[in-house]
């Protein structure tokens, strides 16, 4: 039994921090070493709350200090690329939350460099972990219900004026790198690549229909994703609705089989809302069947958290690479580049596809 343990930090104090930190304190194998941000307070704070001993504002001396093994950053959007960077250049494994960069080429140093230095790599994708998300990935996966012919997936929330003014990065396109594409919809996105496979072709649109008068980003996307295997899918997301429905996503097979789960509402764990496969044992969970109030955030973070841990102590790639993140990434980013050509945009994108992309600073053309 391998009784080796981890020292980590988490890097960023902000409201999802403490999900990780929490993860980190409770994790089998790992101890949460510091804290870091810069609002002293909020690392103080955030140390004082999880039991680590030392907290700071300066990753340099966090990382001078502390003898890491690993690190989470779930700091804003688009710092995660420099602070990587640091991590890697120090041989330190980083967990990191979605999306990778608000930049795709960013994204794709990242991965790059984390390779170089051999470090694990990975990013926060927690609903993957959901019990109704691994019942239908085990589906497929075992060929229950024939090669995929068609995906379904929702994203239908609510976010108010308050949302966007919590940060001054929010709401901005060089702040979050998107709309609801980019931080909400990106777990439907690494869902659909989880679940049908390699994309290769998005035709997107997307607009500000609501939340134009204190936010720049889209907050309604439409798009069709055609992925290798033949298959096709659909993505719609909006944060326009009140009442919100939550997340959903449903995959059919060629031999008319159907498996999909729900996670309404937003934040709490999805149940298994669609299974027509009648060989198979009832797919509902206990708390289902029995009415029961069920689990969400932070089970399913904890649950990534401990993953990340046992694979850098097995040193094996964590559940969720880097490179896979990218898959999302690349999806979303061809949905803004469609909207700008107005036609499908094949997958992976070229580098001239980044360059012009990044050169518009991916807002809505006229």
């Amino acid at each position: 039994m391998n009784t080796k343990t981890i020292r980590m930090a988490v890097i960023g104090a902000g409201g999802i921090a403490g999900f990780h930190a929490s993860g980190v304190a409770a994790a089998n194998g790992a101890t949460l070493a510091a804290t870091c941000d810069l609002d002293a307070a909020k690392a103080k704070q955030l140390a004082e709350n999880n039991g680590a001993a030392s907290w700071y504002t300066d990753i340099d001396e966090l990382i001078k200090n502390e003898a890491l093994d690993a690190a989470i950053i779930c700091t804003n959007h688009g710092s995660h690329h420099p602070l990587v960077l640091k991590c890697a250049e120090a041989g330190i494994h980083v967990l990191v939350e979605k999306p990778l960069s608000v930049k795709l080429s960013e994204a794709e140093d990242m991965v790059r460099v984390a390779r170089e230095a051999n470090i694990h790599f990975g990013a926060v994708f927690q609903r993957r972990f959901q019990p109704a998300a691994e019942r239908m990935k085990a589906a497929i996966d075992d060929g229950r219900i024939g090669p995929v012919t068609l995906l379904e997936s929702f994203c239908y929330l609510d976010r108010d004026e308050a949302y966007y003014n919590i940060a001054d990065w929010r709401g901005t396109w060089a702040g979050e790198g998107g709309g609801v594409l980019m931080t909400q919809a990106i777990h439907m996105l690494d869902m659909a690549y989880w679940l049908a496979g390699k994309p290769v072709e998005v035709y997107g649109r997307w607009d500000t229909l609501k939340h134009s008068d204190y936010a720049e980003i889209e907050d309604t996307v439409v798009a069709t994703v055609e992925f290798e295997s033949g298959a096709l899918g659909t993505i719609t997301a909006c944060t326009t609705l009140h009442p919100q429905f939550g997340f959903s996503t449903v995959v059919r097979g060629r031999n008319g089989a159907s498996v999909g789960f729900v996670e309404e509402p937003e934040l709490s764990e999805a149940r298994t809302n669609i299974w027509t496969l009648e060989d198979e044992p009832d797919p509902r969970e206990p708390w289902e069947i029995a009415g029961e109030e069920r689990p969400g955030m932070p089970k399913f973070h904890h649950v990534q958290i401990q993953e990340f841990v046992d694979a850098v102590i097995a040193d094996r790639p964590p559940a969720v690479t880097g490179e896979q993140a990218l898959v999302s990434l690349q999806m979303a980013k061809a949905v803004y580049l469609s909207q700008y050509r107005k036609a499908p945009v094949k997958l992976p994108l070229t580098s001239a596809d980044i360059e012009e992309l990044e050169s518009k600073a991916e807002r809505r053309q006229p």
